[in-house]
């Protein structure tokens, strides 16, 4: 019965979900822009996306649980690294992970109507992954942003991975880390690869659980000592990896 629902039923709740997207998206998004008027640091509608989040991954009948919540420290900003199995991993971090938090995204995405323009109104920050010039541009607001309080999200691998293992991790959060001077807040997602899996819209009410590992203090490493930062977070965030975790088979 219970491979029924998952394979048969389910499956047709899709479409009406993706048309919901939608809607809510574009309510919320001319919510964000026009309350953005009164917030110009994007304080207040960052819990709109937070709402956001929560409410659409409750939709799809994900579970989500977090462990390791108590290593983050109230008040303080942090570069959040996060491993990236699935866009549902976006929605798990903004939704629980108790920071204001703005995201480092690709600007393809601002192309998006009133959600692209959304995003840029909450703060987030669109770099051009192809013009290195305006990488660095988009890291340097991201230093600023952190240094006023504000914490960041990267995904080091730059994409998802389909089978869940770590892909090679880029410098650019080292460069950021070292610039901005905060902690390092290295996080593990398990699970988003099977609730929907890289490339397809084939959603699945799944589970997934956010790890929180122990803080990576920069200030211990050189403008030299890039890669070894990197290698750092990234066996940080290898150690809580659980490939099976959420698989419906």
């Amino acid at each position: 019965m219970k491979a029924f629902f998952y394979w048969i039923i389910y499956p047709l709740t899709r479409p009406f979900f993706l048309v919901f997207l939608i809607l809510n998206t574009l309510i919320l998004g001319m919510a964000v822009i026009v309350l953005s008027l009164i917030d110009g640091k994007g304080t207040l509608v960052h819990y709109i996306g937070k709402f956001w989040s929560l409410f659409n991954l409750h939709l799809t009948g994900t579970r989500l649980t977090v462990k390791g919540r108590e290593k983050i420290e109230r008040g303080e900003p942090y570069i959040v690294m996060s491993n990236h199995q699935s866009l549902f991993d976006v929605w798990a971090l903004i939704g629980r992970i108790p920071l204001q938090i703005r995201w480092i995204v690709k600007i393809e995405l601002r192309k998006i109507p009133v959600f692209g323009y959304a995003l840029e109104r909450m703060g987030h920050i669109y770099i051009d992954r192809g013009n290195h010039e305006n990488t660095y541009r988009g890291l340097d607001v991201a230093a600023e942003r952190i240094k006023g309080g504000t914490s960041v999200i990267i995904f080091p691998e730059g994409t998802r991975s389909r089978d869940g293992r770590l892909l090679r991790f880029k410098k650019g959060g080292a460069f950021l880390a070292i610039k901005a001077g905060v902690s390092i807040l290295p996080v593990t997602v398990n699970g988003g690869r099977f609730a929907l899996p890289k490339g397809t819209m084939a959603l699945m009410p799944g589970k997934m659980e956010i790890i929180v590992g122990d803080p990576i203090d920069p200030g211990k490493y050189g403008e030299e000592d890039q890669e070894k930062l990197m290698n750092d977070v990234k066996s940080a965030i290898e150690k809580n990896l659980d490939l099976d975790y959420g698989s419906l088979l």
